[in-house]
């Protein structure tokens, strides 16, 4: 049996089940989260609702450029006390370790457009997004984890110290200093701190972070599917190909989660961190490397995929502070 097959039969045995506790939990977080977003326009003070605006932010970034493009793909290097802020940050997000959402993602990327991917974007975005999440997968899935390598992830001492007090420091860095600081500092309610820059700041977070694994489907052309691009998203989102890019070179320091390349406040945050020293060994590619790669695939047979991972780039210092040096894919 080959290996498409085999993974097709393991596809097929997947049962869904609707978990119930799940469902309840995410039904009380939004409608809290819906209270606190009525609280932003009635009773909240202008500096609350900044200060939540910035932890989204901050816990945005500890996501992108921390867990998926720093720990998920190595995409690039970190020196300690910027690996230290990122794991912080993104504690900020309560979506669990650094090290379970680099397995959880690598095994989406593994298994990405099959049953065996647990936001399976076939199924729809709505599944993607927040359906997944209320389901139980009565199949091998929970057995996915023993095929994905994570021992670059666990050679991570910091990584492996959140893992293990993770439901030590979560509690304080993400629920009691940010509850805190808004009724210490300018006098603000308990209850708008609980439901503004709690429930609110939490539930905006969880989607950013969830949408990062979904966003293949709002911002990714189909190009099975000519009309694509006749959804009513091409009104708010610009739809294209760079998606698609991301899945075939996961790699790329420069493929934003949103739909971009190149551009876009992550991509610019590692940017600065580089030219600071604190980040290293970008990866990407130039257009002169995807050229060399395609001709290279053309005329040996090879896989366009394992020519295009030989022909990656490692960006210095040198090359982020003068950005024309080199023409970037």
């Amino acid at each position: 049996m080959s290996e498409e097959e085999q993974e097709k039969q393991k596809c097929s045995r997947v049962k869904l089940e609707t978990n119930w506790p799940n469902v309840l939990f995410f039904i009380y977080l939004h409608m809290c989260a819906a209270y606190g977003l009525f609280l932003v326009f009635t009773q909240a003070y202008l500096k609350t609702t900044l200060f939540s605006i910035l932890l989204v932010m901050l816990g945005t970034l500890g996501v992108t450029t921390g867990c998926h493009r720093l720990w998920a793909h190595r995409t690039y290097n970190a020196v300690w006390p910027l690996r230290l802020l990122l794991i912080t940050l993104h504690t900020l997000v309560c979506q669990g370790s650094v090290y379970d959402w680099v397995l959880d993602h690598r095994i989406h990327h593994k298994y990405h457009g099959t049953d065996s991917d647990c936001y399976n974007y076939k199924r729809g975005f709505t599944f993607s997004q927040i359906g997944c999440r209320c389901v139980t997968y009565k199949t091998e899935i929970a057995d996915l984890s023993k095929e994905i390598d994570t021992s670059d992830v666990e050679a991570d001492p910091l990584v492996m110290y959140q893992k293990k007090l993770y439901w030590i420091i979560m509690p304080i860095v993400s629920l009691l200093l940010p509850f805190n600081a808004p009724v210490e500092y300018w006098n603000e309610s308990i209850l708008v701190s609980i439901f503004v820059v709690g429930f609110l700041r939490i539930t905006i977070l969880l989607h950013c972070a969830w949408l990062i694994n979904s966003a293949f489907i709002v911002w990714g052309l189909d190009p099975l599917n000519k009309r694509a691009t006749d959804t009513n998203l091409i009104f708010v989102v610009t739809k294209s190909l760079w998606p698609q890019y991301h899945y075939i070179l996961p790699w790329d320091y420069k493929s934003g989660e949103y739909g971009t390349y190149g551009s876009g406040c992550s991509t610019a945050f590692i940017r600065v961190w580089a030219a600071l020293g604190l980040a290293y060994n970008l990866r990407s590619i130039t257009t002169e490397g995807v050229k060399n790669a395609l001709a290279e695939a053309a005329d040996s047979g090879r896989p366009v995929v394992d020519c295009l991972n030989e022909a990656q780039t490692i960006s210095t210092m040198a090359d982020v502070l003068d950005r024309n040096k080199h023409k970037q894919f």
